[in-house]
């Protein structure tokens, strides 16, 4: 079943209200502090701002999110999910990844207390947002699978009125 354009437009506009205003995160809080290589957030370094972020940008450096600090997450993750909302059908593996990087659950419980610490900066209209996204998805034919197993972690840390 396809995405629904309404549901598309509600996403789209929560991550744009909830991750207004963020500061771009120095070089020094790119890299997860439990990661070694910072090889796929090279890119990132300068700092680069969201707004200077490019599609190409993003679809090359697919797995930054894996190795993002929580302040990079929090920071960056709103320009993989306006990719993701632009074009859900890309062939690119990034829309991929940006769902698969808000399932905690997708790596095992070794990685799951890895994962969540990705989200340790979100307030609760950020967690709204993200559930947001994520519900766009769930009519989704290929990656609503994805979206409907991240939601299991969302909808119990995302209180109701910003969902």
């Amino acid at each position: 079943m396809p995405m629904r354009e309404s549901e598309i437009a509600a996403a789209r506009e929560a991550v744009g209200a909830a991750f207004a205003g963020l500061a771009p995160p120095g070089d020094d809080a790119l890299l997860h502090p439990d990661c070694r290589d910072d090889n796929d957030i090279a890119d990132f370094y300068g700092p680069l701002r969201r707004e200077d972020v490019t599609r190409e940008l993003l679809v090359a450096n697919y797995a930054a999110l894996s190795f993002f600090s929580a302040t990079a997450f929090r920071y960056y993750l709103p320009a993989y999910l306006a990719l993701a909302l632009d074009e859900p059908e890309s062939p690119e593996i990034v829309v991929e990844a940006t769902l698969q990087a808000l399932d905690p659950s997708l790596f095992g419980q070794r990685l799951e207390a890895f994962q969540v610490s990705k989200y340790a900066r979100f307030d609760d209209l950020q967690k709204g947002a993200v559930t947001r996204f994520l519900e766009a998805f769930t009519r989704d034919e290929d990656l609503g699978g994805i979206a409907v197993e991240a939601l299991r972690y969302w909808y119990a840390v995302a209180p109701r009125d910003v969902r």
